[in-house]
């Protein structure tokens, strides 16, 4: 897929239940990774497949996200989330960067919660700097695929999502095999995008730019104002402990850490 020695990384994303371990077995051509029930999930909590197959060039890594499935979060789901939200952006800088967000999505209308799936990945874990894939499953019934997008490209644009590739794929086989054809079809369109985007060069990943932003992002996004209210130096406190114990951050480092995110407000 890449020329480089390590293979590309690719984060998927989207609502809980549209398919991204779906996508991420589909991808590895056999049955890798299993789907998580949800129960008790961070949205920023992921998982890594190294996908490895018969052609070295279509080896990946792959990051499969919980995702996110409530509009809010109390302050005790914001400190986890930025626990591995840490642990993400640090695998990513390990692994030399970022080339791709996969958005994966069932096919139908864009609601509020993938509107937020987006911020949440795009705008504010990868600052809009990474390239977007939309990845458009549950298709298998269509007598051609690829219409869907013709249909609702416009619809997904008014939404503010923006891809700049796209697939509309089945992650099944069915029942005896019946969708066996556009399941291989689906593979081989996925694996072409994957090879397209490899070949682009990596985002670089700045762990403290990111990780400062993501905290700062989420709290204005996810968190209640009514759940900052009970103690502005108690959270400050959580936080510093969060950061330090948790995310094994140096406390000097955590200590510079904390105004960046207290910054504008």
């Amino acid at each position: 897929m890449s020329t480089q020695s390590r293979p590309p990384n690719f984060i998927i994303f989207g609502e809980m239940g549209v398919g991204k371990t779906s996508l991420v077995n589909l991808i590895a051509g056999d049955h890798r990774a299993e789907s998580s029930s949800g129960a008790q999930s961070c949205p920023l909590e992921a998982t890594e497949y190294p996908i490895t197959v018969s052609d070295p060039q279509l080896n990946v890594n792959l990051f499969d996200t919980v995702g996110l499935d409530s509009p809010t979060m109390n302050n005790a789901g914001y400190l986890d989330a930025l626990v591995k939200a840490h642990e993400l952006i640090v695998s990513l800088k390990n692994r030399g960067g970022v080339h791709g967000l996969l958005f994966c999505m069932k096919a139908g209308r864009v609601s509020n919660t993938m509107q937020q799936n987006y911020r949440l990945f795009y705008e504010f874990l990868c600052q809009e700097e990474v390239p977007l894939a939309l990845v458009v499953t549950n298709l298998e019934n269509e007598e051609n695929m690829d219409d869907w997008w013709t249909k609702n490209k416009a619809h997904i644009e008014n939404s503010g999502i923006v891809p700049v590739t796209h697939v509309c794929i089945t992650t099944i086989k069915g029942y005896k095999d019946i969708y066996a054809a556009r399941y291989f079809e689906s593979r081989k369109k996925v694996l072409n995008m994957l090879k397209e985007l490899g070949n682009r060069d990596a985002c670089s990943v700045d762990v403290s730019s990111w990780f400062a932003r993501m905290c700062k992002k989420l709290r204005e996004f996810l968190v209640p104002t009514k759940g900052l209210k009970s103690s502005r130096q108690n959270m400050r406190t959580e936080m510093l402990q969060t950061l330090t114990k948790r995310c094994k951050l140096r406390k000097e480092d955590a200590l510079h850490l904390l105004p960046r995110i207290d910054a504008d407000e």
